[in-house]
């Protein structure tokens, strides 16, 4: 894909001195060229198994680009990691009896045109088991299963008094979530 005029979230904060100057605003990158691949496989060695496997690679990079004094032409878009992959397993069994597991990795990305900050890369996984009948379903679950600690947003400016230095500060993804889902059907 090649882009004109692309659109670009950025920031900016006019006075460093005052944290009530950060301004959000879309800008208009001169060019962008990006380029990937996805892929997606499943395999079933036996009826009651399914293993699946994903993988996404991409290449993203600012053309003529230019934010104040940066040039960043040749630098990678935000939120685009280099690759994404997954792994995962299914089992069901005549019983009943069904499971669940499935691991992912995301490669770091820069969080902003504004700022040269990047997420770390990380790997989450998921898993459920449960059993089902005609008329119920009950599941164990948890998402983000080694409570992995990952930045899905960035920013980087002065907030803090007196001095108001530039500082980085992050959203975070969601911690590790466990529950139990019990569906009836009438």
């Amino acid at each position: 894909m090649r882009r004109t005029d692309q659109q670009v979230s950025s920031s900016y904060q006019s006075d460093p001195a005052n944290p009530l100057t950060f301004l959000l605003y879309t800008d208009n990158a001169a060019r962008g060229r990006n380029s990937g691949i996805e892929s997606q496989v499943g395999y079933r060695p036996v009826p009651a198994l399914r293993l699946g496997a994903t993988v996404g690679l991409l290449r993203t990079r600012f053309v003529d680009y230019t934010v104040g004094d940066r040039t960043l032409d040749g630098r990678a878009q935000p939120h685009a990691p280099d690759y994404q992959v997954g792994i995962s397993a299914d089992v069901a069994l005549p019983s009943g009896f069904f499971a669940h597991v499935d691991a992912n990795a995301v490669d770091a990305f820069y969080f902003s045109a504004s700022h040269d900050e990047r997420s770390n890369a990380y790997r989450l996984v998921n898993a459920r088991i449960g059993w089902r009948n005609e008329r119920w379903t009950a599941t164990v679950w948890a998402r983000n299963l080694f409570d992995e600690r990952y930045a899905v947003r960035g920013f980087l400016f002065g907030n803090e008094p007196p001095d108001f230095p530039d500082k980085r500060y992050v959203q975070n993804g969601d911690p590790r979530q466990v529950g139990a889902t019990v569906a009836v059907s009438f």
